[in-house]
């Protein structure tokens, strides 16, 4: 079978459509098994295919996401514990990322506060750490990159018209979109673990997508 690793703000319920449609999924594999806002199951008679992207234009998306639902339309306001009350004591992510380190130090209490938001919370680290230490190269089916995804769906699956699903950003305030210097630092800093699954990802698969290589930078 194949087990789709949708990570969360990575396009990912766009791709779920175009797996659905997809010809080439449907002769190479019996089922197809998709595993969101939950740790992949780790297994030797599957194969993966995962969607990916760039660990702070993910943080971004996140946060916006998770704003626009939780405050600006209150959809889910009282879903996860405290959520509300981070996200309006920030504002934006670039106000959360500047407080991250004082004086070089990670500040605990906002560090907690960044891993309240939902999909901030379940990172990158989150669906692959222990994924990539226990499969093998050849367990891994394809690797799509948002930045990317149009052609590597095309690529991969062999499905042409994709429709975007849950795209925030025409919607989003572009206040809550730019990021000083200094946030990004101590962005690439938090997500050091991020960048560094992406990286392992990106050496167990050589060929799949164009995308990937850009996403570490």
């Amino acid at each position: 079978r194949l087990i789709y690793v949708h990570i969360g703000k990575c396009g990912g319920s766009s791709l779920g459509r175009a797996i659905s449609h997809s010809k080439v999924l449907r002769r190479e594999f019996r089922a197809v098994a998709k595993f969101h806002i939950e740790k992949p199951p780790i297994t030797k008679n599957a194969k993966y295919l995962i969607v990916v992207r760039n660990p702070i234009d993910r943080a971004v998306s996140a946060f916006n996401w998770r704003y626009r639902l939780v405050v600006d339309e209150e959809k889910q306001k009282d879903r996860f514990d405290n959520e509300w009350k981070i996200l309006t004591k920030y504002g934006t992510l670039n106000s959360l990322s500047e407080a991250l380190y004082v004086e070089g130090h990670l500040d605990s209490e906002v560090a907690q506060d960044f891993n309240t938001i939902h999909h901030l919370r379940e990172n990158i680290s989150f669906y692959l750490g222990d994924l990539l230490q226990s499969i093998s190269s050849e367990q891994i089916y394809g690797v799509l990159a948002t930045e990317t995804l149009n052609q590597d769906i095309m690529k991969i699956l062999g499905v042409h018209s994709v429709a975007r699903v849950h795209e925030n950003s025409r919607s989003a305030d572009l206040r809550r979109e730019n990021l000083s210097d200094n946030a990004i630092e101590n962005l690439k800093r938090f997500l050091a673990s991020d960048y560094k699954n992406l990286q392992i990802l990106l050496e167990m698969n050589q060929s799949s997508t164009s995308g990937v290589e850009t996403l570490c930078r």
